[in-house]
Parts: structure tokens; sequence; C-alpha cells
């Protein structure tokens, strides 16, 4: 049988324990010089930071999805149907940008708006959607460069917000007009009477019919003096997915020192709406109560 020399690999008897070309011992260990160093590579790590904008953008993408279908409806329909279209589509755009046309730069840009226009519509229930966009932004610059090899593809960012704000408008037009004719309110009446101890109590009751599917609706009632000053405002109706073809009670109780000259009632669909679906304003006729 044979050996080989663990140093210097010259063939040898069997029963030698002593190399004859180099003298190394047999049995022995190698030197530190000679032994086998295993070559540490970056490949794999570099190939992961590589991907990391890829996957932070795909994270952010799911997670403003998560967080438009769990922000509560209060905060509008239209708010948060456009904040998870526009994180998908902007998703979507900054991918293709830096993945496939290798625009690093216009692709951060898109995740900044994305990210800031989705704050926008949900505020503060978009914030992680905000950051992880921030942060795709960053990783984005950092690990794929910052160059712009198409200037023109600057537009892209901006036409994304314009879109945006074109099928808000467009959307909200069309719904307000429907929503518009969906509701109906009648049988008003008032009954405020002064105690005759220095307050004044009552309500304001009336009826109010849905006649289409809404996420939320709330009869708002506004109490005035004589000034024009509010001096109550609450709330006379408000239902989660009221029932459609259902009539339903509105009953607003007032009770204060400052004798309500008249008051006004809108309908909403969402708590910050600025647009009421239907307002009425009515003179209130004080009563003695004594």
């Amino acid at each position: 049988m044979v050996q080989y020399c663990r140093k210097c690999g010259k063939q040898l008897d069997d029963n030698v324990k002593f190399c004859d070309a180099c003298g190394f011992e047999l049995d022995g260990e190698l030197p530190k010089e000679n032994r086998s160093v295993p070559v540490q590579t970056k490949t794999d790590k570099s190939a992961f930071l590589s991907k990391l904008p890829l996957v932070l953008a795909i994270i952010s993408t799911i997670v403003c999805v998560v967080e438009g279908l769990t922000t509560p409806i209060l905060m509008g329909e239209e708010a948060i149907m456009a904040a998870i279209v526009l994180g998908i589509i902007g998703g979507v755009v900054g991918i293709v940008l830096m993945e496939k046309i290798d625009e690093p730069l216009v692709a951060a840009m898109e995740f900044i708006v994305t990210g800031g226009l989705i704050y926008i519509f949900i505020a503060r229930f978009g914030d992680i959607s905000l950051i992880l966009f921030i942060i795709t932004a960053v990783a984005t610059l950092y690990f794929k460069g910052h160059h712009a090899n198409n200037k023109k593809l600057f537009a892209v960012p901006i036409a994304t917000i314009v879109l945006i704000f074109v099928l808000i408008m467009a959307g909200g037009a069309l719904y307000q007009f429907s929503a518009v004719n969906s509701v109906s309110v009648g049988n008003i009446s008032q009954n405020i009477t002064d105690d005759g101890y220095g307050y004044y109590n009552g309500e304001i009751n009336g009826d109010i019919r849905v006649d289409s599917n809404f996420d939320y609706l709330s009869v708002d009632v506004d109490f005035y003096d004589s000034t024009g000053k509010i001096i109550d405002s609450t709330i006379g109706w408000n239902e989660l997915h009221p029932e459609s073809g259902k009539t339903y009670k509105i009953s607003a109780m007032y009770f204060g020192k400052t004798q309500p000259v008249k008051a006004e009632l809108k309908v909403v669909d969402s708590a910050s709406s600025t647009t009421p679906l239907y307002n009425e304003t009515i003179t209130i006729l004080t009563s003695s109560g004594v």
C-alpha cells in the first residue's frame, strides 16, 4: 500500500513515518501555512442585499393593503380605497422601475410619493406603510444606485399623483351624485321648551329613509343661538351598514341655558365628511314648559 505526504504530496511507502522529500512527520500536524483555509465569499451576502429593496417594496405594498382593510370606515370609504389602490399601483410601478428598467432614482421617488399619499388619505392608520415605503426608497438608492438613465421617467411619480387625484375627483363626484339621491329626510318636528328655571330642553324628531347601501350614515345636528353661534352639536341618528329600503327615526336632544333659535340637520357618510348628502335648517319655536 502507499500513502501520500500531506505537506508536499509525494507518494510514499505505507510503512514510512517521515517524508524523504520534505521531512514532514506523517503522523504530525500540518504547519499553519499549509492548512487549507476556507475562502470567505461575499457573493451570497451581496446577492441578498441587492434583492433587499425588492423585498421591502413587496412588504410595503402588502402592509398598505392590510392597513387599508383595517382602517375604520369613519375615515371614508373613498379615502380607504384610494390608499389601497395607490399602494398597489405605486408599489408595482416602483418595482418595475427598479428591477426591469434600472431606474433606481425614479423608483425611489415613486416609493416616497406613494407612502406620502397613503398617509394623506388614511392619516395615522397608514403610518407603517409610510415608514416602509420611505425605507424602501432609501434602500433602493443605497443598494441599487442613484442614477437616472432616462430623465423623462421623472414624470412617472408626478403622473401617479395627478392620476390618483383625477380618479378620486371623478369617483367622488359620481358617488356624491348617487348618494344624495339615496337618502331622504322628512316628518321633522321640534319640541324645545323653557322650563322656567333658566334651562331649555327638548328634542328634534324626524325620519330618514335609506335607499342604497352605505358603510356608515349619520344625522348631525347643530343648534344655533340668536347671534348665529353654534351652542350645541349632537347626533340625531347614526348607523353602521344601514339597511337599504328602511326608514329610521331621528331624535336630537338639546339641554342648555342658552335659547336655541334654529337647528341645522346634516346627513353625512363619514365623520370627516365636509359635504353633507342632505342638509336642512329649521326654525325653533320655544314654548314654555311652566
